[in-house]
Order: structure tokens, then sequence, then C-alpha cells
């Protein structure tokens, strides 16, 4: 079995034999990145991309990609010095930043009867599927989107809860719970005026939450 020599404290050290570098680096005593080399390789490589070491996974090779002067960068994949992978996803991150779209007046003409369909509940997949190389139509057709299945998810809950306090005696609070309706409904109005000016403004409450891409 061939002698592998190996680096650390900045000094080469071996010849050892495989065995008791394996010992080594499955102890722990090094760490797993540690440069090894053995007569007949090219370039002194991480123990852990090494085929004789392989009883530790190896790292994801970063991803190259070229900047903006033509040097290559690595990027970083998640998990590999990285440590945004382990950062906790916020509320903002979900619902996104509110951002009105500059509209070219060509599209919002040819496609404003799309846009208008887009708040009229389930019609919010015409234009999904009829117009979606159109920026103007798919800007209304996401808060169209998002606001078909709010009014949805609202109605099945504020159902649920009638039940119940019908149940219990407090039929009277189902009349409040009805004017919730009223939120959807003023957003509904909101996005067909901002359609049929031509216009793509987000609604508030809703407008930052993108579900089309």
């Amino acid at each position: 079995m061939s002698d592998w020599y190996y680096a650390a404290d900045n000094e080469q050290k071996g010849p050892v034999n495989e065995s008791e570098l394996k010992a080594n680096l499955a102890s722990g005593k090094l760490p797993a990145e540690t440069l090894v080399w053995k007569d007949g390789m090219d370039n002194w490589t991480p123990a852990n991309q090494v085929a004789a070491f392989t009883f530790r996974p190896a790292p994801t090779p970063a991803k190259v990609q070229p900047s903006a002067a033509g040097t290559p960068v690595a990027k970083a994949e998640p998990g590999v010095n990285n440590p945004e992978s382990t950062t906790p996803v916020g509320v903002s991150d979900i619902l996104g930043t509110p951002e009105a779209l500059e509209v070219d007046p060509e599209d919002a003409e040819k496609n404003k009867v799309m846009g208008i369909l887009a708040y009229l509940w389930i019609l919010c997949l015409v234009p999904i599927l009829a117009a979606k190389d159109s920026p103007f139509a798919k800007y209304h057709a996401n808060q169209g989107l998002v606001l078909f299945l709010l009014e949805v998810v609202l109605w099945i809950t504020i159902s649920v809860l009638s039940v119940v306090f019908t149940m219990i005696g407090l039929g009277f609070i189902c009349f409040f719970l009805g004017l919730i309706h009223l939120v959807p409904l003023v957003l509904l109005i909101l996005g067909i005026i901002n359609a049929a000016a031509g216009k793509c403004v987000p609604l508030p409450v809703i407008g930052g939450i993108k579900l089309l891409k």
C-alpha cells in the first residue's frame, strides 16, 4: 500500500501508511479537509475528496460563476460555509414587498379585459392560462389568485365558526363574522378599478404575495 503525505500546521507530514492516515481522519485527530498526497497524484487534495477516505461525505462542490470582470467566483451551496443557509425565514420573505409594475401601454390596452377577469374569483385562471406571456395580465392574475384563495379560506373559516357559535347560543356573532367578507370584496373592486385604468398597483394586505413567477 502506497505511503501518504499530509499537511498539518503548515508543514508536510509523512510518509504514513493509508490505514494510519484513515484512522487519524476517522477519529478527528486530522480534519476531514486535510490536504493529502501520494505518488501518482497530480496535486494535493482534501482527504474528504479522495476515494480512499470516503467514509465521510464529501462536500458539495461550489458552483463557479463568472464575475463581471470575467474572473470565476465560487458560489457556496447551502450548508457549505454558508451561514445564511441556517437563517430562519422571516415573514417578510414569505409575503414579499408590494411592488408596482411599470406598464407597457400596448400590453395594458390589449389585456385590460384579462386584468379585470383576474379578480372575478375562479375566472382568475383565464388570464393565467390565456395571457401568460403578458406582464400586465400576469400581475393582476397573481393578485386575483391570491384574493380568490383568501376568500376560500375566509369562507371555510367563517362557516365553521358560525356553526360553533350557533351551537353555543352565540349566533349573533355570525353577523359580525359575515362582515369580514367585505374585506376581499373591497380588494376585488380596487383590483378591477386598477386593471380597467391600465395600472399595475399592489393591493393592500395581499399586494406583496407572489404565487405566479
